[in-house]
Order: structure tokens, then sequence, then C-alpha cells
């Protein structure tokens, strides 16, 4: 049974559009700072990279063996888990039809792929594969930033880790080669 409206319904409708624009505002405001969880984990989450690309340059020569192994894995481990961001973001976005999940979720196990792919080659150019996915994947989250609605700050904090991890991996490159690697050496020299 419908009712004629009445000044509760009129009350209720301008309180529900007050907190629906307090709400906006407060998330527009806060769309490009990064959460202090984020940044905590995404910023300890980068720390590994660091102190195994130092490993390689710095540590005793048997550990830096080890060091080139643990870089090449973390790397792995961590493409895989950006990647599979894409799946459940993907299904957090109900407006995405059947051609944008497949994409999508078909992508979100593609970093995986890469790493498990770099896996199997010598360690300069496993650092290079894994370096360069993540920078496709940057690449890939700022299209799916597009048509997902993320926050902003997302993409922000995505960018720094990147660059601060690719800054990783080309320092690792960058080391001198072992001694006594062979042409299918740890090293790929």
């Amino acid at each position: 049974i419908a009712h004629a409206p009445n000044d509760d319904d009129a009350m209720n409708n301008d309180l529900s559009r007050e907190r629906d624009r307090r709400h906006a505002d407060v998330v527009s405001s806060n769309d490009r700072a990064v959460p202090l969880q984020a940044r905590w984990l995404g910023g300890t989450g980068a720390i590994p990279f660091y102190a195994f690309a130092l490993a390689i340059w710095f540590a005793p020569q048997d550990f830096r063996e080890w060091a080139r192994h643990a870089l090449v894995a973390y790397g792995m481990l961590i493409l895989a888990f950006v990647g599979a961001l894409h799946w459940g973001f993907t299904m957090k976005t109900p407006e995405f039809d059947e051609r944008d999940r497949w994409t999508w979720m078909g992508w979100s196990v593609t970093p995986a792929l890469l790493a498990w792919t770099a896996s199997l080659f010598p360690f300069r150019a496993a650092v290079a594969i894994l370096a360069a996915t993540f920078v496709v994947h940057l690449a890939v989250d700022h299209l799916f930033a597009s048509r997902s609605g993320l926050p902003q700050w997302y993409l922000k904090m995505r960018r720094a880790l990147t660059a601060a991890v690719v800054l990783a991996m080309v320092a690792a490159f960058a080391a001198p080669a072992s001694p006594g690697a062979g042409a299918r050496g740890v090293d790929g020299s």
C-alpha cells in the first residue's frame, strides 16, 4: 500500500543525501592518500628486494649465489601476488561483463606464469624478465583502474613500489658475475 510522502520521508531523504555527500567528500579527499596499512606493508615488502640486491654485490661469494636465487624467488612471489589482485578486483566489479571478466581474470594469472618462465633462465635473463613484467603489470594496472574505479592511491602506491622494485632489480642485474659461472651459470654470464 502506497502512502503519501510526509515530513518524515522528506527529512530522511535529506539526511540520506547529506550522508552521501559527506561520504563522497571523504572518499574524494582520501582517494589520493595511500592508507597507512598499504604504505607500511607495501614499503616493507620492498625491503627484501634491496637486501638481496645488496647481498649480491657485497656478501661473501657463497651467500651471493643464495641471494641471486632468493631475489628471483621473491620477485616471482610478488608478481603472483600483484597479478592475483586483478582476480579479486574483478570479482568486486559487478558492472564487468563476461568479456571483461575473462580479460582481467585471464591477466591475473599472467604475471605468475611470466615469473615462473623467468625461473627457467640464468640469473640476468630472469631478472630482466621479472623487471619487465613488473613494468608491464603497472601499465595494465592503469588500464584496469580506468575501467574498475580503483582508488587513485592504489596507482600512486603501485608506481612507487614498481619503481623501487625495478631499481633493485637493475642493481642486481648490474652486479659483477660470479667467478667460475659458466655460460648457463646462475648469473647468466
